[in-house]
């Protein structure tokens, strides 16, 4: 049951630290001017070298939580 509870707090965080990334992710990708600026963008508020690879992590993050909560509601079932 622990461990249920730790699993779901992750989960939960992890989709919202991943739905913060991507939401940021386009923001800097449709509101910089150039790549420079986009590539500066990413450096400074996303500690990435680009938007796309902010994106990709983004997504990562959200995937890797919904699959952690899949298995803590099939745990919580048990």
């Amino acid at each position: 049951m622990f461990f249920t509870r730790i699993g779901l707090l992750f989960a939960y965080l992890g989709f919202g630290w991943g739905i913060l990334r991507v939401g940021l992710g386009f923001f800097g990708a449709y509101g910089t001017e150039s790549m420079a600026d986009n590539i500066a963008f990413a450096n400074r508020y996303l500690a990435a070298s680009s938007t796309g690879e902010a994106l990709n992590e983004g997504f990562l993050y959200i995937g890797v939580s919904v699959a952690l909560g899949i298995l803590c509601e099939i745990s919580r079932s048990r």
